[in-house]
């Protein structure tokens, strides 16, 4: 083994052994999110294992087949652990529930696969078999990354700023390392040894970035509490919330609320009701009952609907029940809905 070897061995060598001793760290450590942390942990676990199988591979002479294979099927636990992670993230739940386990099933295939899988196999098994394997565990790979990187896009208004931060260097560190061995099997021109080199390098520097700012204690922490939105991002929240009550007719809705209103526009409640609060100057039942009552004094006003009773009237613009009604009404006209009626015009 040449000098340049030895100093390639040890290099991606240590950067497998750091992941390892950051994914030990981040399963007992206390602070943060739990669930985040343990995912994240075992996350460097895969790739470690993955990055480390690459060093074998590369440096010596003869490799089992069943792990080169059981490695290549771990790829498949790569992209399902990021976006699970991000959504930890979001979501702050402190457990996975049962349906999230789905996402690990082709990991399990594919582990599967190269336990079961001999020398002899190579031989039998028609090439082309092996050029979809390794099409779909890199498909795999990219589609969940590109899924975790749409998901925490939508839901940046949830998230500390810092927390975006750390998704972001994971996304980019995982894709570099998703194209590396990509471009190893098309283009015998990039090294295989780049992958675990370059695992080496992302270990180092997300180790380096996560310490120096602490990331993973603010994971748990709620945005509004640390870093307040931008005016921008609340003008943004606005528009699709006066897009879907006002130009979409939800505020007709019965069943309109704070939480399903705030899962239509991809925000948490508590910057949905910020946002309400700052750009309309009430709260959410408050901004919601004034479209209804504009609604309802329309209904009013037009000849056409003097067959309804204000019961009829309530309902139609989306309360569930005539004292509501009444009161909203009167908070806004300063009169009742049939005080209303009775001194219109005929």
């Amino acid at each position: 083994m040449s000098a340049n070897d030895i100093v390639l061995v040890i290099v991606s060598g240590l950067g497998v052994i750091h992941g390892l001793f950051l994914s030990i760290f981040l399963w007992i450590y206390s602070k943060g999110n739990s669930l985040s942390n343990k995912l994240l942990s075992v996350l460097l676990i895969v790739l470690s294992f993955r990055i480390g199988k690459s060093v074998f591979l590369e440096f010596a002479e003869h490799l089992d087949v069943k792990l080169i294979f059981v490695g290549l099927g771990t790829i498949m636990a790569i992209g399902p652990l990021f976006y699970l992670f991000a959504q930890s993230c979001v979501r702050k739940a402190k457990s996975l529930d049962k349906l999230k386990w789905v996402h690990f099933v082709p990991a399990l295939v594919g582990v599967w696969f190269g336990l079961w899988l001999d020398e002899p196999d190579l031989e039998t098994i028609p090439k082309w078999v092996f050029a979809i394997l390794f099409l779909t565990y890199y498909l795999h790979f990219i589609i969940y990354l590109v899924a975790g990187h749409s998901y925490i896009r939508r839901h940046r208004l949830e998230l500390n700023q810092d927390v975006w931060k750390l998704l972001l260097l994971l996304f980019y560190a995982l894709l570099a390392i998703w194209t590396v061995y990509v471009l190893n099997l098309f283009d015998e021109t990039v090294p295989y040894i780049v992958g675990p080199v370059l695992y080496s390098f992302v270990a180092y520097v997300v180790s380096f970035e996560v310490i120096r700012k602490g990331y993973i204690a603010k994971i748990h922490q709620t945005k509004y509490k640390t870093t307040p939105a931008s005016e921008e991002q609340i003008d943004q929240l606005f528009e699709r919330v006066l897009k879907i009550v006002v130009e979409d007719s939800q505020y007709k809705n019965p069943d309109l609320s704070l939480n399903s209103l705030s899962k239509a526009v991809h925000a948490s409640p508590q910057m949905l009701s910020m946002a309400i609060n700052q750009k309309s100057a009430k709260n959410f039942n408050s901004f919601v009952n004034t479209y209804r009552i504009q609604e309802a004094t329309r209904l009013l006003q037009n000849s056409r609907y003097d067959n309804l009773t204000v019961a009829a009237i309530a309902f139609e613009v989306g309360f569930n029940s005539i004292s509501s009604f009444n009161t909203a009404f009167k908070t806004q006209t300063g009169q009742t809905p049939q005080a209303y009626r009775k001194q219109l015009p005929k």
